[in-house]
Order: structure tokens, then sequence, then C-alpha cells
């Protein structure tokens, strides 16, 4: 039977005798509004339900008879339950604790919400919810904020069908600081939004001013309502994982009973909304005490103690003394030393948390880790009479997006192994993948070659794992149950502005590497034409010339200079030179000009007379 034609349906799902008759308080008027029907639902583990779930006398005219389904996971028994029943609404009770981590309402509740196949209604009674019956009985006031949305016109006309005498408020809500015209503006898009429920009598318009929306609904409840009925937003998935949503913190805060309820998305939504769900619950969810393991370990490893500036300053020699030795054992061991990694947690869980004192203590021992590296280096490099720019060094000053990668993959590695015991062990394995003294011993060691493109290219480098480290510990924390407390304004503050500085960061230097990319990447391109050019025409010689080694230097005016060694065992004349020089030119397509050195070859059988 479709839903236009059978009764109105109501699901409550419910866990106690005092929980129940809370729900059926509100789901009994509803029911009888609409010519429907309840249906109250226990889950549990016994084979049979609690005596407890059973019908009174006089609640046979709307309320079916229960339902129970054994399960000992209590979301997805109700979820089932909800599939194979179809209610057109789901009423579930809320008391109203502050939830910690990815999750709003509670590892029940959230997965509940999000994939329930019908409108949703949250319920929080308080701490009486057989009080909270009785004063149902006898309701007169409803507030119901307005934003115009579906879900509140959905709050809306729950609580016009809450009974016939009930009145409800529609409340818009209009910042001071802008002053008459946002009063206007308000009423207007209020009239709008309720524009179809213009003939009904019962329903009154509100504009009142405040300094923000939520503390204008909150001085609204306070006016003498019995139920503040809540249309749930649509934030941005950050702010909804971060801080919860705007319902959430009112329901926590008002002090009348609430119910946040949520319309039914159709389907390409409900499927996008699901497959979101999954995404945010793929990484498991840290316990508190795990969480509070994971800050004092991060807290005790960022701060700045004799072991780190020993460690640090030996790390630094033996990078330096490694990249002018062109070693790459040698680096790496200075990898392993290098207790610099602590620092980049410290700041990302500082961000996630909104903690300004760990902010400030971590970003103080990564600057005197930076500091005490290049300084270090700088000291090997002056101290050692043959440093050149050797090869490990130059490997450190061309940056590309892929070392952006390696650091966003490092990061959220350390981040993880850091919340996994039985993946902690990963964690020196991390340090050697992201190489971060590496980059800043090329810093010293550059400056005092004289060296800017060594310097500048290594500092870029640097910044890039710096960034990017940060940035993907700060979402893997996020992902695993770390938050803000919303409660404090610095707090909150200090993650906004986190979160932003870093993602503006990340963008800036992801453009500036994606630019350095391409040019390098053009670069090889136009690499290994020269080379299969040069490879043909030599070719093209005779057996007795070989291609030596070759160098492509970059153009002072408007052609490019090839200087090429070629070893031959015959003397070369310089119509030949001319001749691979004018065909390079055609196959290149290309203004160049050609260089030729030519080196003598002459074989010499060791057993001739």
């Amino acid at each position: 039977m479709s839903n236009e034609t059978r009764p109105y349906r109501i699901l409550i799902a419910t866990g106690e005798q005092s929980h129940m008759q809370a729900l059926l308080a509100i789901a009994m008027p509803l029911a009888r509004s609409r010519q429907g029907h309840v249906i109250p639902l226990y889950v549990g583990t016994d084979d049979a339900p609690p005596a407890w779930l059973s019908r009174t006398s006089d609640q046979l005219d709307v309320v079916e008879p229960p339902s129970y389904v054994q399960s000992a996971n209590t979301g997805r028994g109700i979820l089932r339950a909800a599939r194979e029943l179809a209610p057109d609404l789901l009423l579930l009770l809320w008391k109203g604790t502050p939830s910690r981590g990815r999750y709003l309402l509670g590892v029940t509740l959230d997965p509940v919400i999000q994939q329930a196949p019908c409108d949703v209604g949250v319920v929080r009674v308080g701490p009486d919810p057989s009080a909270f019956a009785e004063r149902m009985k006898n309701i007169q006031r409803v507030l119901v904020p307005s934003s115009g949305g579906p879900n509140a016109d959905l709050a809306l006309a729950l609580g016009l069908d809450l009974g016939p005498e009930v009145r409800v408020t529609a409340l818009r809500v209009a910042r001071q600081p802008l002053g008459p015209t946002a009063l206007s503006a308000q009423w207007e898009m209020l009239r709008t939004a309720v524009s179809k429920w213009q003939s009904e009598p019962r329903l009154e318009r509100h504009v009142t001013l405040a300094t923000g929306i939520s503390s204008g609904i909150l001085q609204e409840a306070e006016q003498g309502y019995d139920l503040v009925f809540l249309g749930a937003t649509r934030e941005s998935l950050v702010d909804r994982v971060l801080f919860g949503n705007l319902p959430q913190m009112l329901a926590q805060q008002i002090q009348q009973p609430v119910v946040v309820v949520r319309r039914h998305d159709p389907a390409p939504a409900a499927t996008l909304r699901r497959a979101r769900w999954r995404l945010l619950t793929i990484l498991p969810q840290l316990s508190l005490k795990e969480r509070i393991g994971i800050y004092r370990s991060v807290r005790r490893s960022a701060r700045t103690t004799t072991d780190f500036y020993v460690m640090m300053v030996l790390a630094a020699a033996l990078a330096s003394l490694g990249l002018l030795a062109n070693s790459p054992a040698v680096i790496i061991g200075a990898m392993l030393v290098a207790p610099l990694m602590s620092s980049l947690v410290g700041v990302g869980l500082a961000i996630v948390q909104g903690d300004s004192t760990l902010l400030r203590l971590s970003m103080r021992t990564l600057v005197i880790g930076v500091l005490l590296v290049v300084a270090v280096s700088a000291l090997v490099g002056a101290l050692v009479p043959s440093s050149t720019i050797t090869g490990e060094m130059q490997s450190r000053s061309s940056p590309t997006l892929l070392d952006l990668a390696v650091a966003l993959v490092s990061g959220a590695a350390a981040a993880y192994a850091l919340g996994r015991d039985d993946v902690s062990g990963a964690l020196p394995g991390v340090a050697i993948a992201v190489a971060l003294v590496p980059p800043l011993a090329t810093i010293g060691l550059g400056a005092v070659a004289l060296d800017p493109r060594v310097t500048l290219g290594a500092t870029l480098l640097f910044l890039t794992n710096l960034v990017a480290i940060v940035a993907a510990v700060a979402i893997v924390f996020l992902w695993m149950g770390f938050h803000p407390d919303i409660r404090e304004e610095l707090r909150a503050r200090t993650f906004r502005g986190g979160l932003l500085s870093t993602g503006v960061l990340l963008v800036a230097i992801a453009a500036l590497l994606g630019i350095l990319t391409i040019a390098s990447v053009r670069q090889v391109g136009e690499r290994r034409a020269v080379q299969n050019a040069l490879e043909r025409q030599v070719e093209q010689m005779g057996t007795e010339v070989k291609l030596g080694n070759w160098e492509l230097k970059t153009p002072t005016g408007e052609a490019r200079l090839v200087h090429v060694t070629l070893e031959s065992a015959r003397p070369i004349s310089q119509v030949e030179v001319a001749t691979l020089a004018n065909n390079l030119r055609a196959f290149l397509d290309q203004a160049v000009e050609v260089d030729v050195t030519l080196v003598a070859v002459e074989h010499l059988s060791a057993d001739a007379p």
C-alpha cells in the first residue's frame, strides 16, 4: 500500500517504560490529528520483550501492538524495523548529553538519524520523562524557529498538529548590529516562509532582535513556551563534525523540552548522505580515555628538553655529513634520530583541540628545532673544506607535487599510528618517509655554499612537509574523534584560525608546486626529445662516432645552446657538425645552437705486437 493511501504511521523507538510514555505523549496527538497510528518499538537481546512493553486502554485507538526486534546493536535493530514497517515518522529520545568526537547525539542515534528511510524527530525531554508526559497533556504554546527550509516546514506542521488548542509561534531572528533594515528583511522572509499557513489562526509570527541567531532563539524560548520544535539545518560536513550543528547546540541549552526534526531526503540526496556517513565512519572512533592518553603523550613530546636539544644537534650534524658525503644511508640515520616530528604533530593536535597553549608550546619547539638544524648544518658546511653541492642536496632542492603527496600521506600515517597502539611501530618508517631534517640541513649547507637556488628549493620542500603534515594530522585526529570544546570561545577561535591558516598555506604551496611540477615535466620532455634527436643524428655518422655527454643550457637569446661531446675514431669535418646542427633544429623544430667537443678515440689491442 502506498504512502498516499495508508494511514500516517509513527514509529517510536524506546528502551525504558518512562521513555515510551514520553514519546507517546508526542506521538499520540500527532497520530490523532493525522488519522494515523503509533507503533512502539523495543530492541533488545532477550528472547522476549520486557513486560512493560504494552498498551493501555486509553491508547488502543491510535497505538498498534508493540514491535520487538532482537539485536545486539540497538541502532541496527531500529533501522531494520524502520525499513520493514515503513513509517512516515520515526521518534527517538535523546537524553541531552553532549557527545564526543564524530557523533553529535551518540553512537546509537547518529547512524539511525543518518540512514532512516523516513522523517526523523529527536526528542529531548529533560531529566524526568514522566513529568514531560504529564506536561504534554496541557500543552499550549510551541516555539518554532523558521528558516523557510523543508525541515522548518516539517517542524511547523508537527507543532500545529499537536492539538487544536496549541498555539505555534514562528520565529525569525534579526541581528541587532544591522539595525531596522535587518528587522524589515526578516519580517518579509518570515511571511514568505509561513505563507502556506497564512489562514491558520493558531500560528503567530514574531521577529526578535538579538546579537546572534542562537542567542535570539534562547531568549525567546524563555518566554513561557511548553515545547520547542527545531528543524535540522544543513551546515557543512566540517562544521557538523567539529562543532555539531545549531539545533544540537540549542537542544542542549534550551531549558524547555525540545524536538529536532528532519525531513527524509529524496533518493539521490539520501544516497549521498549515507555514502558520506560511511566515509566518516571508516576510521575507528577513539574513546575518551584513548584521546586523553594521546593528548598527554603529544604534549609531553612537544616540550624542549635537554634530550630534544642533544638529539636535534646530533641529527643535524649527521644529516649534514650525509648530504656532503652523498650518502643516503647516513641521511636515513639522521631522519630516525631527529625528534622534530613530535612538534608538528603537536601543532596539528593543538589546532584540532583549539588548544592555544599546546599550539604555542609546539610552535616554540618547532622554531627552536628549525633554527638549531640550520645553524648546525651551516657550521658543518663551513668546517668541511670540500663543501660542494652534492646529488643528495640537489634532490632536496626541487620539490614537486609528489613531495606534497608524500608529506600528506606521512602525516596521516603518523596521526593514525599515534592513535592505534597496534601500529605504533610504524612511526620510524613515517620519519624516514617524510624527511624533515635533511631539507633543513640543505638550507644551511646551501647558504654556506652561496647557492640561492638550493637554499630556496630546500626551504620550499621543508615548508611543504611542514604544512602538509600539520594538515594531515589535523584531519586524521578529527576523523578519529578529537574536536574543540565549542563552549569556549578561545578554543573555537583558535581552531577556526588554525584551520583557515593551514588551508590557505596548503593551497598556496600546492599551487606553487604545481607550477614547478609542470615546468619540471616540460623540462624532462625537452631533454628526452634532445636525447632522441642526438642519438638519431650521431647514428647516421657511422659506427666510429659515439655520443658522449651533452648539456642543454638555458638560452641567453632566442636560441637554446646544446653542448655535445662526441667520441670518434676518425676526424669529423665542419660540414658534418653543421649537418648535425641543421638536422637537430629540424627534428626539434626550434632554434638551437650546437657546440661540439670532439674527443679522439684510438682502439688498441693488447695482443698486437
